[in-house]
């Protein structure tokens, strides 16, 4: 009996209350009566999630012009009551008249993996009309009162279909002045600059900071949207001390404009690595020509004679064992001849790659030192010590000897 005679009990002190609501309402010169039901948790919501959400969106219900907030319920004690199973518009309707409401909020939260989905309905009460409904998906990080009531202004613009959206700025360095359409609003840091009540339309946001590019982004914001934004600055310069306590910068040294051809240290490093590896190749054929130059002198040695006391007649001399050796025939002749005029040509081949070889070496070591270690052309170099390199070639080798000095 308890139960069944509640509704008569709320519906008559609702009777009472409609008139000072209404009154109220002609007070506030035209603001809409909105009661905000409390939200129902649902499927592993924590009660806490749906208190805060629900505080939330009364706080920024409160605060937003055109709205006069009324004192609401918990959805489920209005749904007890009213024996609204499923939230039904009538029966949502009779309990918004019962708390002298024009308009009323209600919903739902469930938990869906590690975040919270977020069901909200605005109901016209005198025409039992859900008018619009919103569900947002609430990262877990962000289901604290702080974020929430960042994210409430979103809901309730999105249910009205009037009102400002927010925006997340984020950079890759902190330190940063955040504009938005010329306004600073912000300084980025280890967390997003919230700029909320954001108009709808077209934006531009700009974040700056000195010594690094100024980045600019346009972007279109809808009636409550929530939109993150992530832009990215980059350093422009990098000052170098000099001696004389002059610095280099953007300019160039002193201010004044940097040499024309910036291509020059890559041109004359990319120009080291062709000398390094011409170097390499020149000395592997000279090696290759002279292994070919012994082994022909060591076929040869069969066909080699020499004057020797004590020879037999007819023999030509002794061999390179110093033994008697008879005379060479026509064809050993013309073989030996073939193989000397070959081993002369790959003689000839290995000298000529062995000078390839040093002047390689010599260019390699002038760029290497021009690429890599002599100072910029117009600067100085801070201290003296380092090291010195001296390309070497020889009728044999090439090389480069280094020098330090500390």
């Amino acid at each position: 009996m308890r139960l069944a005679g509640l509704p008569f009990v709320v519906l008559a002190l609702s009777l009472t209350a409609l008139p000072q609501a209404r009154a109220r309402a002609a007070e506030g010169g035209g603001d809409v009566p909105t009661a905000v039901l409390g939200i129902e948790p649902l499927e592993g919501a924590p009660d806490s999630v749906a208190a805060e959400m629900t505080d939330a969106l009364r706080q920024r219900l409160a605060a937003t012009k055109g709205y006069q907030l009324l004192q609401g319920k918990d959805l489920v004690e209005v749904k007890l009551v009213f024996a609204c199973p499923d939230a039904a518009p009538a029966c949502m309707s009779a309990a918004g008249k019962s708390l002298g409401a024009d308009k009323l909020i209600f919903g739902n939260v469930k938990k869906v993996g590690n975040d919270y989905q977020l069901t909200l309905k605005l109901l016209d009460v005198s025409r039992a009309v859900v008018d619009s409904f919103t569900s947002e998906t609430v990262p877990r990080k962000h289901a604290d009162a702080s974020a929430l009531r960042s994210l409430a202004s979103g809901w309730l613009a999105k249910l009205s279909g009037k009102g400002g959206g927010s925006i997340q700025v984020r950079a890759n360095f902190p330190g940063a002045a955040v504009s938005l359409d010329g306004t600073q609003v912000g300084t980025t840091g280890t967390s997003a600059v919230v700029i909320n009540d954001v108009a709808p339309g077209r934006h531009e946001v700009t974040v700056e900071k000195s010594g690094y590019t100024t980045t600019k982004q346009e972007f279109t914001l809808a009636a409550g949207q929530s939109l993150p934004l992530s832009l990215s600055l980059s350093p422009v310069s990098v000052e170098i001390p000099r001696p004389e306590g002059g610095k280099v910068t953007e300019g160039g040294v002193g201010g004044k404009e940097p040499p024309a051809d910036s291509e020059g240290p890559s041109l004359t490093r990319t120009g080291f690595w062709v000398a390094a590896i011409g170097t390499a190749a020149s000395a592997g054929l000279a090696l290759y020509f002279g292994l070919s130059v012994r082994h022909i002198n060591s076929e040869l040695d069969q066909y080699r004679r020499f004057d020797c006391p004590g020879a037999p007649a007819g023999s030509r001399g002794c061999d390179i064992h110093n033994s008697p050796a008879m005379p060479l025939t026509q064809d050993q002749l013309q073989t030996s001849h073939s193989l000397t005029d070959e081993g002369n040509r790959d003689q000839l081949l290995q000298w000529v790659f062995v000078g390839i070889t040093g002047a390689f070496a010599i260019a390699g070591g002038v760029l290497l030192y021009k690429g890599y270690l002599a100072s910029p052309e117009g600067t100085q170099s801070a201290s003296n010590h380092g090291l010195r390199l001296f390309p070497t070639a020889t009728a044999s080798s090439g090389g480069i000897i280094a020098e330090f000095d500390f």
